[in-house]
Order: C-alpha cells, then sequence, then structure tokens
C-alpha cells in the first residue's frame, strides 16, 4: 500500500489532520477530527464495557467493528431513528451482545440461525428484547412470523450466515425493502480471502435488482450499506466524525476513498500501521478530490 504525503512541504510524516490542512483540505472538518474531547470520553467508557460484554462470547467479530456498530448505532439514536434490528448467522451471540444493548422498548432483535449455538440465556442477561427462529436464512425467508417482525421495518441488520453466493443474494433481497430510511444493513466477511463470494453476490444485488442501497463504508471484513437516499446522512459523520471516536477509543485509523461516482462512492476505512501514517489516504496524488462531498 502506498503511504502518500503531501508535498512541497505542506506535510511531511502528518501525523494528523491538523498538520496537513491547508487550501487543499476539505473544508470544515478538522474541528470535527479532532473531536470534542468529553464526546470522545464518553463514547470510550461505553465503547470498553460494550467490548468487554461482547468478548465474553465466543466469534469472529472484532474490536474494531465493535466501536463502528456503536457509533452508527449511536447516530441513529441522536436522530430518532427506531425500527427493529436483525442478525442472520448468531453463532453463539457475539455481534448480538454488541447492538442488544441499543435494542429499544418497542425495538426487537430477530435473530436466525439454524444451529444450537447461540447463548440465549447468557443473551437474555443483557436484554430479553430479542426472538429466536430457528432455520437457514434461505428457509425462514418465507416464515410469517419472521416476515411480519421484519416488514415493520429494520434499523440494523447484520449477515454473517453461511456466505454462499446464495445466502448473501437471499438476504438482501429480503432485506431491500425492510431497511427503514436512515437504517444500514451490514454484511460480514466483505473482504475476506475465503469468501469473495460475498462481495459478487452483493454487487450482483446491487447492480442487476434495481437496488436502493448502495455502500457507505467498507471496514474490517464488513461491508456497511444505506440507502441512496441516506448517503448524505452519513457521509459526513464517516468523514468528519468517525474517525475521531474511534482514536479516542484507543482505535487510530484512516480513510480510504478513491472514487466519487455516483455509482460507487463508498469510503474504506483500516487501523493504521504506525502513528504517524496519515489520516486520509491519496492526498498526495490526487488532492482532496475523493473526500469532498
Amino acid at each position: 500500500m502506498v503511504r502518500p504525503t503531501l508535498q512541497n512541504g505542506s506535510c511531511s510524516a502528518v501525523p494528523s489532520m491538523r498538520r496537513c490542512i491547508g487550501t487543499a483540505s476539505p473544508s470544515g472538518y478538522i474541528q470535527n477530527l479532532i473531536g470534542d474531547k468529553r464526546m470522545s470520553e464518553d463514547f470510550r467508557s461505553r465503547y470498553e464495557a460494550v467490548r468487554e460484554r461482547a468478548f465474553e462470547f465466543e466469534g469472529m467479530t472484532g474490536e474494531l467493528s465493535v466501536a463502528i456498530f456503536l457509533a452508527l448505532l449511536d447516530l441513529q439514536r441522536e436522530n430518532g431513528v427506531t425500527g427493529h434490528f436483525a442478525e442472520f448467522g448468531v453463532y453463539q451471540g457475539r455481534s448480538a451482545a454488541i447492538v442488544l444493548g441499543d435494542v429499544g422498548e418497542s425495538e426487537t432483535l430477530a435473530l436466525v440461525d439454524w444451529s444450537a449455538h447461540p447463548k440465549l440465556d447468557r443473551l437474555a442477561a443483557i436484554s430479553t428484547r430479542f426472538r429466536m427462529f430457528k432455520g437457514s436464512s434461505e428457509k425462514m425467508s418465507t416464515d410469517k412470523d419472521l416476515l411480519s417482525l421484519l416488514d415493520a421495518g429494520v434499523r440494523f441488520s447484520h449477515h454473517d450466515a453461511s456466505h454462499s453466493f446464495s445466502n448473501v443474494a437471499t438476504e438482501m433481497a429480503l432485506m431491500e425493502n425492510r431497511i427503514r430510511p436512515r437504517g444500514l444493513m451490514v454484511l460480514d466477511d466483505y473482504g475476506s480471502i475465503a469468501y469473495m463470494q460475498v462481495i459478487a453476490a452483493c454487487f450482483h444485488h446491487l447492480y442487476t435488482k434495481d437496488s436502493q442501497l448502495e455502500i457507505l463504508l467498507h471496514a474490517d471484513n464488513k461491508a456497511y450499506l444505506c440507502r441512496r437516499a441516506d448517503f448524505p446522512f452519513y457521509a459526513p459523520f464517516v468523514l468528519e466524525r468517525l474517525p475521531a471516536l474511534l482514536r479516542g477509543a484507543g482505535l487510530d485509523c484512516y480513510l480510504a476513498r478513491t472514487e466519487n461516482d455516483s455509482r460507487y462512492r463508498g469510503f474504506s476505512l483500516a487501523r493504521k500501521r504506525a502513528p504517524t501514517d496519515p489520516d486520509l489516504y491519496g492526498l498526495n496524488i490526487w488532492g482532496d478530490q475523493f473526500y469532498k462531498l
């Protein structure tokens, strides 16, 4: 990976965006990248508590995903976004343990899994606002009880089942019209070398099914999708607030965006290899053209 730095004396090692500010920088976002100290401290406390709780469950969801889940759910709550939750592929319940604390009184987390792995008693100790639907995604996609819950609208769905092309395509088709305005769909193992069919199935759905969804963010082997109409709502948060929140939680990351086309305009985010790595990829190559919203 190229490690870009601004040239002509504007910024050398680029230890922080504060040292990269100049006429080419995206206007107005530096204050948010620095972040409000109290906000960052509150988020770090919440993140650490939820991470500890979630990591008591065996699973693969990592600490960066924990933080991103919480940051996006906080944004939804701040803006009055409501709706049910859904998880396809539960395993023992690590990802469910992350989101359960955010399920409101009028909301339910639908858990869909065919196995006996989910630790439902331990999840119930966190919250009882969930329902278990036992069966594969393909079979449960016609279950009347599940459909009744999903039809009421979902604000956050997480997809971590078999990862076959058919599985991902089925779940995306199932949820396409059930993701509420400002809701999110999260595809697991997006980008994993073991499950490249997840990417294929995702783009098959997005570009051949007249989908209203698009990729907002790719991070930690997960793709975060929102409605096209909601991209202007989420994109400023990803660019302006998310990096500062993650940094405040001890997760120093950089953003990458090398396309700003109506057909694909998503961001990618990853942990830095070194603290002196730049916060935004490619500024020395393309300037800030891909970071303008």
